[in-house]
């Protein structure tokens, strides 16, 4: 096949800007075959290809191409150059991703969280996130793939579409084709399971793995609510101002729970609310948590993601039928001064943080929440605060602080995005954050860090 041919079925194939290490495979053969001179003149004739195009799709696809046949040519340098500036650019995009996690595959051979290979991700079987146009069967971040939208769609048909059928399937032939390998804290923290081992554990899973379903009969177990967008606060990472759901859009969500959510809920065993913007802001999660009790959903339990301001104990004495039902508060501080708090989480007061900080820990001393995380989003503003972050988590009775790189939802432009994140190679600061990253206290059982974990070896 003439390397004319051969460009143009690669571009093919990897048009759909899903990850393809079916064709990553292609080349190690090559580079450790007889013929792996062609594969320098594959490397050669793409950068050729590239100084001549000028539409933006066919350039990026060949800027990945030749970053990774580089990579296996030897050259390392060079794909890391363009994978970690493509990275920051399409910073959701599963492509990039899975392009960046093989050329680190290739250096590091024998680090298991690249073999995918016969493990399992429970989450696509269990888990639905509900945003407000579209669903997900992970974080939107990590699986960008949407398999419905339940505002005009029945559950069922949405849990069962095409999409998720493609998404668990791609987890049985060991792809992950869709999700961000660079993001998914699962895979970054080499924490997916054999599949053995899982098909041992139940036997729900154990026919799920023989069978190979992807159709599921039974509706998601855990479900994220994240449709409304109403928050107190209007952090820089999330949205430029404050949002409130209007009148008319509150109806739509009514109808939405009356007809989809309620449903689901009754039968689910955990539900997250909310990623999108604070619970405790929403008139719309805000009826709904009154609504939730143990006669009508008896399995479920209740799992806040909150900026916290709002979570006082006059708040709280409003939703305390729900004792016993709350299986966890997420606390999101990205900060561990007041001066870095009030500027990340714009709208804040740093003294009230505190104050409730302190009554969610006497919550969890008490046992009315099973659990008690906080929440900090690394970047450029924050992350010499991360040591300081886990003595302010201990001090306030957590029970766990989960660390993670910041995400670009269309916040900023690719040059602010690049700005904020020093975990970057690139990054002018990138050397002051490795030496963040040796602070022993970030080594703490308290700490989970796990897309960040591998600058934690240095330590």
């Amino acid at each position: 096949m003439d390397l004319t041919t051969l460009v143009n079925e690669h571009i093919n194939l990897l048009s759909d800007q899903f990850d393809h290490p079916e064709l990553w495979q292609r080349f190690h053969q090559l580079e450790h075959s007889p013929n792996k001179f062609y594969l320098n003149d594959y490397v050669v004739f793409l950068k050729q290809l590239l100084s001549l195009q000028q539409d933006p799709l066919i350039t990026k696809l060949l800027n990945i191409l030749y970053a990774v046949c580089s990579a296996h040519a030897g050259d390392y340098q060079t794909a890391k150059n363009i994978l970690e500036n493509f990275s920051v650019k399409f910073s959701q995009c599963p492509l990039v991703a899975g392009a960046l996690f093989h050329v680190q595959k290739i250096q590091q051979p024998d680090n298991p969280k690249f073999d995918l290979q016969d493990k399992m991700c429970s989450v696509p079987f269990d888990r639905m996130d509900i945003l407000e146009d579209s669903v997900h069967l992970c974080c939107a971040s990590w699986l960008k793939v949407t398999v419905g939208n339940l505002k005009t769609q029945a559950w069922n048909d949405v849990w069962n579409s095409p999409s998720a059928e493609l998404i668990r399937a791609s987890i049985f032939d060991g792809s992950y084709r869709y999700c961000n390998k660079m993001l998914c804290p699962r895979i970054q923290g080499n924490q997916l399971v054999p599949m053995e081992k899982m098909k041992n554990s139940s036997p729900r899973w154990k026919q799920i793995i023989e069978e190979r379903k992807t159709y599921l009969e039974n509706g998601p177990e855990i479900i994220n609510l994240s449709y409304d967008r109403t928050c107190n606060l209007s952090c820089p990472s999330c949205r430029p101002e404050r949002y409130a759901a209007d009148n008319e859009t509150r109806k739509i969500y009514a109808e939405m729970q009356e007809r989809n959510i309620i449903p689901l809920l009754k039968k689910a065993k955990w539900v997250s609310m909310t990623g999108s913007g604070d619970p405790f802001a929403s008139k719309t999660f805000r009826k709904l948590l009154v609504a939730i009790n143990k006669e009508e959903f008896p399995e479920l339990k209740v799992d806040f993601m909150t900026n916290g301001m709002l979570f006082t104990r006059k708040e709280w004495e409003k939703f305390s039928h729900l004792g016993g039902q709350v299986a966890r508060v997420r606390l999101s501080i990205d900060a561990a001064t007041k001066e870095t708090h009030e500027l990340l989480r714009r709208g804040s007061h740093w003294e009230t943080m505190l104050e409730n900080m302190k009554f969610i820990g006497e919550l969890y001393q008490q046992k009315m929440i099973d659990q008690y995380h906080i929440t900090f989003v690394v970047q450029l503003e924050n992350f010499r605060e991360m040591g300081n972050a886990v003595d302010l988590a201990k001090e306030m009775g957590a029970g766990l602080i989960y660390f993670s790189k910041i995400s670009n939802w269309g916040t900023f432009s690719d040059e602010e995005f690049r700005e904020k994140t020093p975990f970057n190679e690139s990054h002018p600061l990138y050397h002051e954050f490795k030496q963040c990253m040796q602070d022993t206290r970030l080594k703490d059982p308290i700490v989970s860090i796990p897309d960040l974990e591998s600058f934690l070896a240095l330590v």
